[in-house]
């Protein structure tokens, strides 16, 4: 399900071991559209590469802290952005540290699905805002 109405955090902060792709497919300063639709204006959308880095990626589904509304398979947070001991499979319960989006970070999550394909940090523009997205992970 796509995040309607749910605030971006635009820092642009980073886990601090995470590594950059050398080589990458879509190097940074590359202009795109976007193919997916995991927040609502996102299909077929205006997008820049800022970073592209070399992590495990994860899907999860969480709580929002300040409404407790579930968020369902919530697509991406990485490595280094929810917490955990020992190794960490789909179905487990983790916290999540990021806070790409109001009410995450500190939520207990369980993980849906795990995959290591390169994570791109991007600007795009929003026609739900009207204005470009600063540093979308």
């Amino acid at each position: 399900m796509a995040h309607m109405h749910m605030q971006h955090d635009e820092s642009g902060d980073l886990p601090v071991d995470i590594k950059e792709v050398k080589n990458p497919k879509y190097p940074v300063g590359t202009t795109v559209e976007l193919l997916t639709d995991h927040m609502s204006d996102m299909l077929h959308a205006k997008a820049i590469i800022d970073g592209v880095y070399d992590t495990t990626v994860y899907s999860v589904t969480y709580n929002d802290t300040n409404s407790n509304d579930q968020i369902a398979d919530h697509k991406w947070v990485v490595d280094g952005e929810i917490s955990y001991k020992g190794s960490v499979d789909v179905g487990d319960q983790v916290t999540i540290l990021a806070k790409h989006m109001d009410g995450m970070q500190g939520a207990t999550a369980t993980i849906e699905r795990i995959t290591t394909e390169p994570v791109h940090m991007i600007d795009y523009y929003s026609s739900d805002h009207g204005r470009w997205i600063k540093n979308h992970q």
